[in-house]
């Protein structure tokens, strides 16, 4: 698993047990696809009493329905949801903003790590530190 530091990150120090993970669209369809790095991540993050956080834009992202989506039905059941209300909503629309980026789950999943301090699992760890303002610090975990 590469982690990986942003900003004034810790260039990939794991987080103190009881933290959380939060899974951007990509980790969710690797996970879905029986992706044995990001079920090996998450199984290591429950062992270690971390939350696992689905922001509600992802799931819509990966969620297909029926027999596809029965792995992510059972993670959703033990994770904690990020609602795109309306509040999140602007959050993600001045993020995106500042970024000149349009990828609304995308942004939503940072404002997530960040709110959370906690890692992002994703597919494109790129795309995730160009959300990220100067100065800020998220550790991204690619899958």
């Amino acid at each position: 698993m590469g982690k990986k530091g942003n900003g004034k990150g810790q260039g990939g120090a794991s987080k103190a047990a009881g933290g959380a993970l939060v899974l951007d669209a990509g980790a969710l369809i690797a996970f879905e696809r029986a992706g044995v790095r990001t079920a090996g991540l998450l199984d290591e993050g429950i062992e270690e009493g971390e939350e696992i956080v689905i922001p509600t834009s992802a799931l819509a992202q990966a969620w297909r329905g029926g027999p596809r989506s029965a792995r992510l039905a059972r993670l959703m059941s033990g994770s904690t949801s990020d609602a795109l209300d309306e509040t999140r909503a602007r959050e993600v629309g001045e993020r995106l903003g500042r970024r000149g980026k349009v990828d609304i789950a995308d942004a939503h999943a940072v404002c997530c790590a960040l709110e959370r301090d906690a890692e992002l699992v994703t597919l494109d760890p790129d795309d995730m530190e160009a959300l990220v303002d100067l100065g800020g610090e998220l550790t991204l975990v690619s899958v």
